[in-house]
């Protein structure tokens, strides 16, 4: 699949840059090129991630949510995956930039720990983890908007990526947690490792982050083990049996209630007017149709 374009200096549900080296956002400083390859290269490795890990997720007429959106990096990417995409974000400006890239997905304010929608809103729930202090909140907040499953992107300190930042007294891209802490945090909702997969990306030190390195194949595709920087866990909570087409799209109307969360007042949803019937015809690259 060909991926979406996003800009060299962002990386999905930040609502920002990303922070490299001593705290400079990449691609901001012209003398600095390396921070935009490097930039670049970590947006790459998340797409591929996240292309595989949801590879598994059924989505004719299945609705996703993706929760700490951002400036919407991923929407068009997750559009041409097939799903019909919502977005939660709780910064202003990145809500408008998210819009402009998908205007028909309903791109809604709020916070991961109070999610402004209703109990199985949604099929699937995409969060990304923004503020480690919240993971336990945040993760029931997903698990009780999302029907079919849900996955949680995170940035974990203890890769040795991070091992290797802390002891040059630098930081990952974004807020820290460690896999340890998600899977805890996921048991604790009783989502046990029957129902769990996880997978990882940049396993090598940031230094590694660029094409050009010798370690950048280690960096894309060693993931089965919790060694890299960027992880993804993918759960599934049961339901969506097996139906036809047409039960899919009636039961997918009247499960998510689409007239009452188009009806929803201000600022709950801020931008996107999504009919039915319509799958994002207009949300392709840069909101253009594919």
């Amino acid at each position: 699949m060909k991926r979406p374009a996003a800009d060299a200096h962002e990386t999905p549900g930040t609502g920002g840059a990303p922070h490299f080296g001593k705290g400079r956002p990449p691609g901001h400083d012209p003398s600095r090129p390396a921070d935009v390859a490097m930039a670049r290269f970590v947006l790459e490795a998340q797409f591929h991630l996240l292309e595989r890990a949801l590879a598994a997720w059924p989505r004719r007429d299945a609705a996703l949510l993706d929760v700490n959106c951002g400036t919407g990096a991923l929407l068009p990417f997750l559009w041409a995956c097939g799903f019909e995409v919502d977005a939660v974000e709780e910064d202003a400006a990145a809500r408008a930039r998210a819009h402009a890239r998908c205007p028909s997905a309903a791109i809604m304010a709020g916070r991961d720990d109070g999610l402004p929608v209703e109990d199985d809103a949604y099929d699937w729930v995409l969060l990304h983890l923004q503020e480690p202090r919240r993971l336990g909140p945040a993760l029931a907040e997903a698990r009780r908007v999302a029907r079919r499953g849900l996955a949680v992107t995170f940035w974990n300190r203890h890769s040795l990526a991070g091992l290797c930042a802390r002891l040059a007294r630098t930081h990952l891209p974004g807020p820290a947690t460690s896999w340890w802490e998600v899977r805890g945090a996921l048991r604790r909702l009783g989502i046990g490792p029957g129902r769990t997969a996880s997978l990882s990306v940049l396993a090598a030190p940031m230094n590694t982050w660029r094409k050009a390195s010798p370690l950048a194949a280690c960096n894309h595709w060693l993931t089965e083990l919790p060694l890299g920087a960027w992880g993804v866990f993918r759960c599934f909570l049961g339901g969506g049996g097996s139906v036809t087409p047409l039960a899919l799209r009636l039961g997918a109307r009247l499960r998510r209630g689409m007239d009452e969360r188009l009806g929803a007042p201000e600022p709950a949803l801020e931008y996107g007017r999504k009919s039915f019937s319509a799958r994002a015809g207009d949300c392709g690259p840069e909101g253009r149709t594919p």
